[in-house]
């Protein structure tokens, strides 16, 4: 199904792994809120001519949690408004320093029904080296002021394969966050993201790479923990528990991501896909608000975006790649019929071999990685590119 993402491009602190565009900005703030209102009026008639609506609604970041609840209760009303639906899953991401039970109600009151929070560990020191804001008592605490609120779709993210940390503790992880019992869990292996602080402590040999066998293990015993836990693997980092009506709880908006469905990316660094182009918004905080708040609303996505972003049309090699990147970082897998077929028959001695080691399965019309060879996915579907 297809969605809206709105960017919130601030941070009070920078985690050591990230790279993603943030800045602390507190005086752009409002400013910033004010201009989003108008890219939302500006990007209105995006879906239009799609042959799809928007039904779900995801807010990130950086630190959406660090506006206003009544600020981002109004963004959401306004995308309800300018696109004309209810969403069926409306997401905000939060840290949990800032979920105290006032905001939390708010954030329900506002019309969140789903809320995803990074908790990454449970252990202080690993937290404190993360540079996060939060201890592992107050990740708790703000999952409770959220089951309180009324919230009873949440998602919460951990973080594996970094230096120092040990099995036990990411088994102790683990079953805490198994204990909470969230909805829904996202697992993702530390990397080395390019301009993040970890990528410079790194260049300066004061951090050492995890061998792939430990992280490997971690990611194994993570499997095999929420498994027996009740959780089901849906893709590569994500996992989720079934509904009282026996309805896995994906995150539906980041599934569309994964089988293709267009989607509008607003705010700062944020990317789009319509089907044929991926676009994207420049960068910066301060660019933004001058190009909305100087700008007359336009309605064109396109002129709006050559002045602020930029775009490029996909190749039919670029459909095809991403369609085998995508889909298989699913547990489903993709569909051989729904591929470019002259391009499939470059890559069938590769989808034979990979299935005669075993990192592939077929059945029927479908390729998909078993679960036990997930970990090293990257490998299998770069050999799948033209």
């Amino acid at each position: 199904m297809a969605g809206i993402y709105i960017h919130i491009p601030f941070c009070n602190q920078f985690c050591t792994y990230c790279n993603f565009y943030s800045v602390k900005g507190k005086a752009l703030r409002n400013s910033f809120v004010a201009a989003l209102h108008r890219e939302i009026e500006d990007k209105k008639l995006f879906f239009h001519g799609s042959g799809v609506a928007p039904q779900t609604v995801y807010v990130g970041g950086g630190t959406p949690s660090l506006l206003q609840a009544s600020q981002l209760g109004e963004i959401l009303s306004h995308i309800k408004e300018a696109f004309n639906f209810i969403p069926v899953e409306a997401t905000v991401e939060v840290n949990p320093d800032d979920i105290t039970p006032q905001y939390a109600r708010e954030l329900f009151q506002a019309g969140f029904n789903r809320v995803s929070m990074g908790v990454q560990s449970f252990h202080d020191s690993h937290l404190l080296w993360m540079n996060r804001r939060h201890s592992g008592e107050q990740a708790v605490q703000a999952y409770r002021n959220l089951r309180d609120a009324g919230f009873t779709n949440i998602s919460l993210d951990l973080i594996f394969g970094y230096g120092g940390l040990s099995m036990q503790q990411w088994k102790e992880n683990v079953g805490k966050i198994m204990e909470l019992s969230p909805e829904h869990i996202s697992a993702y292996q530390m990397s080395i993201e390019p301009g993040s602080a970890l990528c410079k402590l790194l260049e300066k040999g004061e951090y050492d790479l995890v061998p792939d066998s430990l992280c490997h293990e971690q990611y194994s015993v993570l499997q095999q923990m929420l498994a027996e836990g009740g959780y089901t693997q849906y893709e590569i980092s994500n996992f989720a528990r079934m509904d009282s009506e026996g309805n896995l709880m994906i995150s539906k908006h980041n599934s569309s991501y994964w089988t293709k469905e267009p989607y509008l990316g607003l705010g700062p660094a944020a990317h789009s896909y319509n089907g044929r182009q991926r676009l994207w918004n420049g960068n910066s905080v301060t660019a933004y608000c001058r190009h909305y708040t100087e700008m007359p609303i336009m309605t064109t996505s396109k002129r709006s975006l050559l002045e602020f972003g930029g775009y490029e049309e996909l190749t039919t090699e670029d459909v095809f790649n991403e369609s085998i990147m995508l889909g298989l970082r699913t547990v489903e897998g993709v569909l051989l019929s729904s591929l470019d077929q002259s391009l499939l028959l470059e890559v069938r001695g590769e989808i034979s071999r990979h299935c005669r080691l075993g990192n592939l399965v077929m059945e029927g019309d479908k390729i998909r990685i078993p679960s036990e060879k997930l970990f090293v996915s990257d490998g299998i579907i770069k050999d799948l590119f033209i």
